[in-house]
C-alpha cells in the first residue's frame, strides 16, 4: 500500500518566502544587535534538542530568552552599560530559571509580564529613536526578541497544559478499570 502524499498548501511556499525577505531584512538593518542572540539562539535550540540538557515544554522561551540574556550581557561587558542592562538581566535571570526548574502558569506568567512590561519600555524607545541609529537598530532587535519569547511563552503553555489533560485523560481512564 503507498501512502498519498499530502499536498502542500498554496501559502506555505509564500509564508516561506516572505519570512526568508523578513528575516533578511531584519538581518540587514539591525546588523550584529540581531546576530549576536540569533546565533545565541541557535546554539542553545541545538544544545536542547540534540543533548540530555533539555527544559520541558517551554523550550523556545528558554532559548530566546537565553540567548537575549547573553546578548545582555555580552554587550554589558562591552560597552559598560550595566546600570541600564542589570533590572533585565536580573529579571530575565529569574524568570528563565523558574520557568526551566518550574514549568508552569506562575512562571510563564512571570516570565511573560517582565517581557511584556519591557517590550512596552523598549517600544516607547524605539517611539523617540531616530530611524537608522545604532540605537533604533538594537532596540528594534530587542523588541523582535521579546516578540518571539512571548509568542513561545504561549505556545509552550499550551504544549503544558495539553500534557496535564493528556496525562488526567490517561489517568483517569486507569483509574476505572
Amino acid at each position: 500500500m503507498t501512502e498519498e502524499k499530502k499536498p502542500a498548501h498554496p501559502l506555505a511556499s509564500a509564508g516561506g518566502i516572505m519570512g526568508a525577505i523578513g528575516g533578511w531584512s531584519l538581518s540587514h538593518y539591525c546588523g550584529a544587535a540581531i546576530w549576536l542572540p540569533g546565533l545565541a539562539a541557535i546554539v542553545l535550540l541545538v544544545v536542547f534538542t540534540k543533548t540530555p540538557v533539555r527544559p520541558k515544554y517551554f523550550v523556545g522561551a528558554i532559548a530566546t530568552t537565553g540567548a537575549h540574556l547573553i546578548w545582555f550581557i555580552s554587550g554589558s561587558v562591552i560597552a559598560g552599560l550595566w546600570a541600564v542592562t542589570l533590572p533585565d538581566i536580573v529579571l530575565l535571570s529569574i524568570g528563565l530559571v523558574w520557568l526551566w526548574v518550574r514549568p508552569g502558569l506562575a512562571s510563564a506568567l512571570f516570565l511573560g509580564v517582565v517581557q511584556v512590561v519591557s517590550l512596552v519600555i523598549n517600544g516607547i524607545s524605539l517611539s523617540s529613536a531616530t530611524f537608522g541609529d545604532a540605537t533604533h537598530r538594537a532596540l528594534t532587535a530587542h523588541c523582535v526578541f521579546r516578540l518571539i519569547a512571548i509568542v513561545c511563552l504561549v505556545f509552550g503553555y499550551i504544549r503544558l497544559r495539553r500534557a496535564r489533560l493528556d496525562g488526567a485523560t490517561v489517568s483517569a481512564m486507569t483509574s476505572r478499570r
